[in-house]
Parts: structure tokens; C-alpha cells; sequence
């Protein structure tokens, strides 16, 4: 309790004094997190679906998600045009424009158009709800706490529908199971372990949320995400003992909560492994059997991709131009047919999986922007992770130059957005999380978190040259009425 009204105070002397209305875009940016959080795919979605329209309930998300970003807007409209998070806002909202002129005027289906815009709008609608809150006055660590909980909540809603919602068999759910909140969650659980000043067993709780489905889906590439968690926050410690952001000592504190996070999740995989034991041959058999019992001459997940990224190829060959540009939102593409052979060795009675035209955002972030977008898609999604990681790396070296920031006890927030987008990164080659909406929801959200302590900085700054300017009054002691200690009591002592 002591220690909880201690961070309040010292909170106080670390950030500006909030606006009056951070009371309505506080509630803006809570439901607009909240607002995908019990999202879910149609179990009976093929790549060849014919319906690009979503059921009632997540119409209604989009619906919460526009009104409460919009609202947001309409309040705080002033503050996007505080720096330097302006600059990621237009940036990205240009992209966004770009994206629908390439995608109409390649005259792509309006309603497969506007389903894969779901992400990136949702992305800037983030990044902008996110950045006008921070301008606002709210606290670093209370928009922490509330990005935690709906990261946490969609973890657990996607696990639960996923086997209880799907009608797939326990034994065989993957992918329906695997909320893109995980790897932002194994993002802040590396953080919190190296980077965090005291140790809170909620770390042990974080981390257990995202390794039971990661266990049950039997996805490799999910290791991924959880080294770059580990190798990220490793190098952001050693930037912050350059920087004096932490002292000596901190990194053997650490020796201990890394040895009961490890023996936790070590544990939970055991657990589920005797309870489980057909998980434990799936990943045997994902390990060191994917190639289709020696059906296939390579790995079964890159034989599906090499057909993909092949296709998309080849459609942009037909006009070389499109490499420049893309094919847009929303245009169809196939697996190329030279992989089928060895693909129907594995699934004989499948091959209606094998679909014509697919519209789905693809297996790679990659492959799929560069056919959407072309080169110029790439380069700007590149150039939105890689702005996020340097303003992240800023945000830290401008507070650990001030005289009170570097001693915040939440300074390993300000480490979080690099290591989040460096776990996206990692996984993205297998994997396009732009697939999914909550994913726009909270890379939004982490693309704003520098924000808050660019803010914290300046403010500190602000108050360090008020203070050197302010003149002080020097009064020598043989200028003082003889009882001047009768005077000032409270001085004395």
C-alpha cells in the first residue's frame, strides 16, 4: 500500500498535470482497446469465401472501435498536432490513402477492399487515440494497465472459443486458438523481467497466458517472437546502463526472476504434456515430421508458402509496373499449381483447400504487401516498424538526460514499443499479423507509447530551466535579526 501511494506521488513530479479532458478520451481509449478484444474468425472460413462480410457482433466492434476513436478525435483534434508523434500519424494515414487509390483503381470489389482495410484503419485509429490521450495527461503506466488487461482478456477469449466455438477437436485446434496479442504480451513479460526495477509476480501470470495456447497450437513460429522478447530486452538493458538509466547492480537482480519465470513456464509446458499427451507427439511430429512422412521433399509450412509467394510473383510479372504499386487490396491471387503434386501426396482428399482465387492477406506480411502495394508498400511498412523502434530508443535517451526521468519507476516502459515491434518483426516472415484486427488495435496503441514519455521529457525539461532561471535570494547570516531562529522554527534542525 506505502509502496503503490509512493509511485502516485512520484508519478506527480514526473509527468504535467492532465487536461480536463482526459476524464472522456481516458473512456476513449479504454473501449477502443476493448473494442476487438472478443474478435474471432468464422470457423468455416475457406480461402475462397465468397462472403467478405463479418457476422453482427463484429460489426458492432467496428462500429465501438470508429465511434470511440472518432469521439476521441472530435475532443482532442488539437493534440495531433504535437510533436513528434505528428509525424507517425501523417505518415501513416498517407499510406492509408494510398492503399485505397491503388486498391479502387486496380478495380478491386469494394467489400474485400474495405475487409482487408480493417487492420491498417484500425491501426491509425490507435495511433491516433493513443497519441491524443498521451497529450492529454494520461499516464504512461495506467495506459500500460489497460493495453495489459484487453491483451490478457483476448488471449483467454480466443482460447476458450477456439476450442469450445469452433467445434475443433482439442487435439487438432492450431491457429484458432493464437490471439495476436501474444506476442505483444511476451513483448511486456521481457521487459517486465529484465528491465523492470522491482519484480511482480503478474510477470509469472503475463507470461503463462500467451504459453498455454502457444502449447496447445503446436506453432513453431511462436518461438520467434519470444526470443526476440528475450534478445530485445537484453540489448535495451545494456542501453540503459550506457545511458544510466539503471545502475550496476540491476542486472544481477535479475538472476532471480528469470529462474522462476523459466521454472513456471517449464512447468506449464510439463503439465500440459502429461495431461495432454497427443500434444506432445504433435510437436514431435511438428519438429522433425513435416515433410508429410517423406511425402514432400521439404518442410510442408514453406512448401505452402513458396506456392504463394510464387503466384503473387508471377501476377506482378504480367505487368511489370505493378511491382512499383501492387496489385491492391482485395485482388485475388492462387498457389501455384508445379507444387501441387507433392502438396496432394499429404492431402489426397483435400484439395478443395487448394482454391482458384484466394483474397485473404496471405501467410507473410511480405509477400502479401508487396503484392498489395508493391515496393512502396514495403518500404513504409518497414519504415512504420522501424520509426516506432527509433522513437522508442529516443524517448529513453532524452528522459535518461533529464535530472528525475531516469529514475521513474517505469522506466522499462519506455523500452516496450522496440521490443514489441521487434517481436512482430521476428514472426512476420511465417506469419502476416495484419491478418488480424486486434493486431491494428495494439500496434496502434504501442506505435503512440513513446509519446507519453517524449511528454514526460519536455515537461521535465521545462521545469529544470524554470527552475534555473528563477533568482534565488542569498542572505548572509550576519544580515539576519539576531533571533532569527525564533523566526523561521521550522527551518531549523
Amino acid at each position: 500500500m506505502f509502496r503503490a501511494a509512493s509511485n502516485r506521488s512520484s508519478q506527480t513530479e514526473l509527468d504535467a498535470p492532465p487536461s480536463p479532458h482526459l476524464r472522456w478520451l481516458r473512456w476513449c481509449l479504454v473501449i477502443f482497446l476493448f473494442s476487438f478484444v472478443f474478435d474471432y474468425k468464422a470457423p468455416d472460413l475457406n480461402f475462397d469465401s465468397e462472403e467478405t462480410g463479418g457476422s453482427i457482433f463484429q460489426f458492432a466492434f467496428l462500429g465501438l472501435a470508429l465511434a470511440s476513436a472518432g469521439m476521441a478525435i472530435l475532443i482532442g483534434w488539437r493534440y495531433l498536432l504535437v510533436r513528434p508523434g505528428t509525424y507517425l500519424i501523417l505518415f501513416w494515414w498517407g499510406f492509408l490513402a494510398f492503399l485505397i487509390a491503388v486498391a479502387f483503381l486496380q478495380g478491386n470489389e469494394p467489400g474485400r477492399i474495405l475487409r482487408l482495410l480493417v487492420t491498417p484503419l484500425l491501426l491509425g485509429l490507435g495511433l491516433s487515440t493513443t497519441h491524443i490521450a498521451a497529450c492529454a495527461g494520461m499516464r504512461p503506466s495506467e495506459a500500460v494497465r489497460w493495453f495489459l488487461i484487453a491483451a490478457v482478456a483476448s488471449v483467454l477469449w480466443t482460447l476458450a472459443f477456439g476450442i469450445l466455438g469452433t467445434g475443433v477437436a482439442l487435439e487438432e485446434v492450431r491457429m484458432q486458438i493464437l490471439s495476436p496479442a501474444i506476442r505483444f504480451l511476451f513483448a511486456w513479460v521481457g521487459c517486465s523481467l529484465l528491465l523492470r526495477r522491482n519484480f511482480s509476480w503478474w510477470t509469472v501470470f503475463v507470461l503463462a497466458v500467451p504459453m498455454i495456447p502457444t502449447v496447445l497450437s503446436v506453432t513453431r513460429s511462436l518461438a520467434f517472437p519470444i526470443m526476440a522478447s528475450a534478445m530485445g530486452a537484453s540489448a535495451c538493458l545494456i542501453l540503459g546502463l550506457m545511458w544510466r538509466l539503471y545502475t550496476a547492480s540491476h542486472p544481477m537482480k535479475k538472476f532471480g526472476p528469470i529462474a522462476i519465470a523459466g521454472v513456471a513456464g517449464l512447468a506449464a509446458i510439463i503439465l500440459v504434456g502429461l495431461a495432454l499427451p497427443d500434444v506432445t507427439e504433435r510437436w514431435s511430429d511438428r519438429l522433425f515430421h513435416n515433410s508429410g512422412d517423406g511425402a514432400t521433399t521439404e518442410d510442408l509450412s514453406a512448401l505452402m508458402r513458396k506456392a504463394e509467394a510464387k503466384s503473387m510473383v508471377d501476377i506482378l510479372a504480367k505487368e511489370p509496373m505493378t511491382f512499383l504499386y501492387g496489385r491492391g487490396l482485395g485482388a485475388s491471387y492462387y498457389w501455384d499449381e508445379s507444387f501441387f503434386p507433392e502438396l496432394f501426396q499429404v492431402y489426397p482428399e483435400d484439395r478443395h483447400q487448394f482454391a482458384e482465387d484466394i483474397y485473404t492477406a496471405g501467410h507473410s506480411i511480405w509477400t502479401y504487401t508487396l503484392f498489395s502495394s508493391g515496393i512502396i508498400g514495403i518500404l513504409t511498412t518497414l519504415g512504420m516498424f522501424f520509426a516506432v523502434m527509433v522513437y522508442s530508443l529516443r524517448s529513453a535517451w532524452v528522459n535518461s538526460q533529464t535530472v528525475m526521468g531516469r529514475w521513474a519507476w517505469d522506466a522499462h516502459l519506455l523500452f516496450l514499443p522496440f521490443v514489441a515491434m521487434l517481436c512482430t518483426l521476428s514472426e512476420s516472415i511465417t506469419r502476416n499479423p495484419f491478418d488480424e484486427r486486434m493486431t491494428g488495435v495494439i500496434f496502434g496503441f504501442m506505435a503512440a507509447l513513446p509519446q507519453f514519455f517524449f511528454n514526460r521529457a519536455y515537461y521535465l525539461r521545462h521545469r529544470e530551466q524554470e527552475a534555473a532561471l528563477t533568482p534565488q535570494l542569498i542572505l548572509r547570516e550576519e544580515d539576519l535579526p539576531t533571533n532569527w531562529e525564533n523566526t523561521f522554527p521550522e527551518r531549523v534542525g
